[in-house]
């Protein structure tokens, strides 16, 4: 149980540090990407591009969980 918890944390914290260095990059790259919101306007390619990118880190979130849970299952198996 506390071995899960740890994980969990771990995931937490890679989350996190993904998403701060994210954040570091857009206000060194891009600071008007906060004010500038055209992914809200229909049919534009801002839009696109946003959805392109949620989804992308929809599955990377799926995979470090499923990872997680392979590593989580395998505990006292043989290698």
């Amino acid at each position: 149980m506390v071995s899960d918890c740890m994980s969990d944390q771990h995931n937490i914290d890679l989350l996190r540090q993904r998403r701060d260095g994210i954040r570091e990059w857009l206000d060194d790259e891009a600071p008007y990407a906060a004010s500038d919101q055209k992914h809200l306007d229909a049919h534009t390619p801002e839009r696109a591009y946003w959805h392109h990118g949620y989804q992308a880190a929809l599955t990377d979130v799926i995979d470090m969980l499923n990872r997680a849970e392979r590593r989580a299952g395998s505990e006292g198996t043989p290698r």
